[in-house]
């Protein structure tokens, strides 16, 4: 008889000891549930977050620096200027470019007025 209490205290123990195996893998499976939920509604927060920073970044920087229009007029200005130059290259580059071939190749043979000046003062010292 002691035999058959014994064999019940170990069945009793085993069964306690698969609830409680029971018990702890569903708190483990609840806790990972409640993890994943609470990381979807920090993900959630941090987008509505995100978006409200950058919605009122956004809107100082308009404040500080002008709004996109101002910055488009300027841009287009920007280019107009470019184009101009660009134009006024193209209109001048051979001009500019006779004009240097005819001072190279055009020597005068004369003595300027100063080097004479000098000259026939060096004369008369002497």
């Amino acid at each position: 008889m002691a035999e058959g209490r014994e064999n019940w205290a170990v069945d009793e123990l085993l069964k306690a000891e698969d609830e409680a195996n029971n018990i702890i893998k569903a708190a483990q499976k609840e806790r990972e549930k409640k993890i994943k939920e609470a990381k979807v509604a920090a993900d959630q927060e941090i987008a509505v977050f995100r978006r409200e920073e950058e919605t009122r970044y956004n809107q100082e920087i308009l404040r500080r620096f002008g709004s996109t229009k101002e910055e488009e007029e300027l841009e287009r200005r920007t280019k107009a200027e470019i184009d101009k130059i660009y134009a006024d290259y193209e209109a001048n580059k051979l001009a500019v470019v006779d004009m240097l071939i005819k001072r190279v190749i055009e020597v005068k043979l004369e003595v300027p007025r100063v080097v004479k000046g000098q000259f026939e003062q060096a004369q008369q010292n002497f």
